[in-house]
């Protein structure tokens, strides 16, 4: 019986030694938009990083429905993610940027959805095992139609998110 035991163990450290190591995310964001005035946002993110380069999806909004004393944000992208080598309290930073959609409503105005750039930084900090928290500073970019044939306006956002990752 113990020698049975043992073999199990040790089989069980053989394939936790030949995990491969994870290469997918999942991340629940919460954070704060500052469009025309800050707003509260919930996010979700899926990413998928072979190497030090990977991709992202990303969607989150502000909760709840706009009105003339409260602005909402929503904001759907796919973005380019790059680990770099910089570590900070254990944390590595990466740097991220890519396209999607961007509209804020409210407050008797917004931009309605637009396309819009986003770029930014944030850091990964290991809190146990699989399970990072993250931490996320974005701007997006973009420009409103004009109907009357001039030059559209500007859209210019910073979102700063905070979140738990989990690596699979």
């Amino acid at each position: 019986m113990r020698t049975r035991l043992l073999r199990v163990g040790f089989l069980g450290l053989a394939f936790a030694a030949a995990a491969a190591p994870a290469r997918a995310d999942a991340t629940l964001l919460v954070g704060l938009n500052t469009p025309s005035a800050p707003s509260p946002s919930i996010g979700v993110a899926w990413g998928f990083a072979p190497g030090t380069v990977g991709f992202e999806l990303e969607y989150a909004a502000t909760p709840g429905q706009p009105s003339a004393t409260r602005t909402a944000v929503r904001t759907i992208s796919g973005n380019l993610v790059v680990d770099t080598p910089v570590r900070v309290h254990g944390g590595r930073v990466y740097v991220i940027g890519g396209l999607g959609l961007y509209g804020e409503t409210g407050r008797g105005r917004g931009s309605g959805e637009v396309a819009a750039t986003d770029f930014g930084v944030g850091m990964k900090i290991p809190v146990a095992g699989a399970i990072k928290f993250r931490l996320d500073y974005r701007v997006f970019l973009g420009h409103t139609p004009d109907a009357s044939g001039g030059f559209p306006k500007s859209v210019h956002s910073q979102r700063f998110s905070a979140g738990l990752t989990l690596a699979f």
